[in-house]
């Protein structure tokens, strides 16, 4: 049979099967959690939970501690006993669940037993408390609920409001499958402990099994609000998103889950699935391959199926799994390729499986950098197609580093954006994260420089005539600029992460002649797009050596003429509310000769709020490093005196609250100002 002939046959049994497998994940995803979890999370945080006021202190922490560890990824790796019989034999195999969680190497069970209080140590919680708890969690392992919830309840009447006690019985009863009874304990612990990340995603977990998908997707939201690093969380979220058949969150979600994890075998699994029920069957591929690369469990029969369809049987490395491109000549190719996509997109997902499809970067094969390298730079070049036309300028076509390192010769640039005539010139600009830009006003009358961007807020104040000021960006992504004097000013600039970047020409264009073979994130953006279509456009892309010509397609559902903004949506009222608790709370457990927890309180307000809610870095860039500092310095004179460290003076509780309301103060005046120059449209009342 000649070459053609087979191609042929090729194509007229791989559509079927796909559709088949396609079918197949469509009841899979339905299925996917009716078992809940079998096993309890491990508890460790009962090493670190305080029992009695007569036990010695453990030292004092060097970074914040939370109370709740968060749950681990066999929760959600629970899988249906059994997979639903398919058509041509598409039969699935039962797989349990695994004692090993993948993702750590974690014995489980050994951790539920290591982790368990037998010797409590510490004084935040009565021995007699712990002691309850702990056969509380022995009865759930043993699937003794309800000898396990009267050990619970025990516990809740010596510690009423204590948010451990209920955020462990709402485990405890998840696992029982008593998801009401689950949903009110979490929430008495939530009300406890309202801003614990931890308490919202095991309580976002008890409604996902529980199937109460609005009630998951609003804990989950809370949860990567709390903590945005937190990739668990994410995963989580697309899946209460899958729930509501809201695949273009769900597959956003995924994406990133595996940019703060990049092993995570769940993860990596689950955006395969919802790539595939959209029949974006190639861009499925290298994920179920990664997949099975990190744990085998993942080689499920409709998976191999899949994978087959593919022309990748029997490839579970990603060292040898690789969509092939056909023996033809490569240029004719891509010339095949392109008539293919303009004349029938959808039949694309039927194509040949052995001819790649790089308008979609699903060649690449995922694996580290230096796999598969036949040159030490690759050129990439393409072009970008908006809702089919050509994308013009403004565009940014990005590589980031998947370790988030910069490249060899990485730039950085000085460059000097003006205002002149009411416009900002040059009107986009495009710079490497780390770079500095010069604002000047040439026009004769004031003006303002202001950015609202999410990461890169700033306000530039009144400047007249000549005045110049300068900004250092340290982190990537789009700044819109506006001036709130005239409101029709209004300027891009787009700070590229750790990589490479070009812009794009009138024709959608873009070229990057020299870049390092290894693997990136790659990205598109453009003023006009929706911030949850940029995400929803960025693709895992390996680069070996061999040129490569890529042809991005875009939709939108926005005008060329719209200028879409990611805004900064912190509350930093709620931030400052969080710092004044820590403090009153470090102070009570000061008085009472709680020095760690007293010092653990500090620590959190200054580290994980003032810090890390992002205050500090906003008040740096709004106004100065010199009073942002200032205010941390103020919060670390208490933390000091409390820990013993700073003896300068008599140290009373007279005189710690009086630092305490001070300090405060000082931080509601500066959100107020802060709140003010970030929204300067917003009428403040007197």
């Amino acid at each position: 049979m000649g070459s053609s002939s087979k191609q042929s046959h090729k194509k007229s049994w791989t559509g079927p099967v796909l559709g088949v497998v396609a079918a197949g994940l469509v009841v899979w995803t339905f299925t996917e959690l009716s078992t809940p979890a079998a096993n309890l999370e491990p508890y460790n945080q009962f090493q670190a939970i305080p029992a009695s006021t007569t036990e010695p202190e453990p030292p004092a922490p060097v970074d914040t501690m939370s109370t709740l560890a968060p749950a681990p990824e066999e929760v959600e790796q629970a899988v249906p006993k059994q997979e639903p019989t398919l058509e041509d034999n598409l039969v699935a195999e039962a797989v349990t669940e695994p004692k090993i969680d993948p993702a750590t190497g974690i014995d489980l069970e050994k951790e539920l037993r290591e982790a368990r209080p037998k010797t409590p140590t510490g004084k935040d919680l009565p021995r007699q408390t712990l002691e309850h708890i702990s056969k509380g969690i022995e009865y759930s392992e043993k699937g003794m609920f309800n000898h396990a919830d009267l050990e619970f309840e025990k516990a809740s009447k010596i510690s009423p409001n204590a948010p451990e006690v209920y955020s462990l019985w709402g485990t405890s009863m998840r696992m029982a499958e008593k998801y009401a009874g689950a949903d009110r304990k979490f929430k008495r612990a939530h009300e406890l402990a309202p801003n614990d990340a931890e308490i919202t995603l095991n309580w976002g977990m008890a409604r996902l099994f529980g199937k109460n998908a609005d009630g998951a997707l609003e804990l989950f939201k809370e949860t990567v609000a709390l903590d945005p690093d937190n990739h668990l969380a994410w995963n989580y979220l697309g899946k209460a998103y899958g729930l509501k058949k809201d695949y273009a969150n769900e597959e956003t979600s995924y994406m990133k889950s595996l940019e703060l994890k990049e092993d995570f075998a769940q993860a990596h699994f689950n955006l395969a699935v919802v790539r595939s029920l959209q029949k974006k069957f190639e861009d499925a591929a290298p994920h179920f391959i990664r997949a099975i690369e990190l744990d085998k469990q993942f080689e499920k029969p409709f998976v191999v199926q899949f994978l087959t369809a593919m022309g990748l049987k029997n490839k579970t490395s990603m060292k040898e799994a690789k969509l092939k491109e056909t023996g033809k000549d490569k240029a004719h190719d891509h010339d095949e390729h392109a008539d293919h996509k303009h004349g029938k997109g959808e039949e694309h997902a039927k194509h040949e499986p052995q001819e790649t499809k790089p308008s979609e970067g699903s060649d690449h094969n995922m694996e580290g950098s230096g796999s598969n390298i036949v040159k030490t730079v690759t050129h990439l070049n393409g072009q970008v197609l908006v809702n089919g036309e050509p994308s013009g300028k403004r565009g940014v076509v990005y590589l980031e580093t998947t370790n988030k390192l910069k490249v060899p010769d990485q730039p950085t640039q000085n460059i000097t954006i003006t205002q002149k005539s009411k416009q900002f010139l040059p009107g986009h600009s495009v710079v490497m994260v780390g770079s500095t830009v010069t604002f000047m006003n040439e026009d004769f009358e004031v003006h303002n420089i202001y950015s609202k961007s999410s990461g890169n807020q700033f306000n530039l104040g009144a400047m007249s005539g000549g005045v110049q000021k300068q900004i250092t960006f340290d982190t990537p992504g789009p700044v819109v600029l506006r001036c709130n004097m005239h409101k029709d000013m209004v300027g891009t600039l787009f700070v590229a992460p750790n990589g490479y970047v070009a812009e794009t020409d009138d024709n959608g264009q873009f070229d990057l002649p020299v870049v390092k073979s290894q693997d990136y994130k790659m990205g598109f953006w453009h003023p006009r797009l929706f911030p949850q279509e940029v995400e929803a456009n960025m693709r895992f892309l390996n680069l070996t050596g061999e040129d490569k010509t890529l042809k991005l397609e875009i939709q939108t559902q926005s005008d060329p003429s719209d200028i879409h903004d990611l805004v900064d949506g912190t509350d930093y009222n709620e931030i400052v509310d969080k710092i004044e608790t820590e403090i009153y709370g470090a102070i009570e457990h000061w008085k009472l000769g709680k020095k760690y927890s007293s010092q653990k309180r500090m620590l959190t307000a200054i580290t994980r709020h003032y810090d890390g809610g992002g205050l500090k870095d906003a008040i740096t860039k709004s106004f100065s490093e010199n009073r942002s500092k200032n205010l941390e310095d103020g919060l670390d004179k208490i933390r000091k005196q409390i820990a013993g460290i700073d003896k300068s003076e008599e140290v009373t509780e007279a005189s710690l609250k009086f630092k305490a309301k001070r300090i405060i103060a000082q931080l509601k005046n500066n959100v107020r100002e802060l709140e003010h120059r970030l929204n300067p449209d917003k009428k403040t009342t007197q």
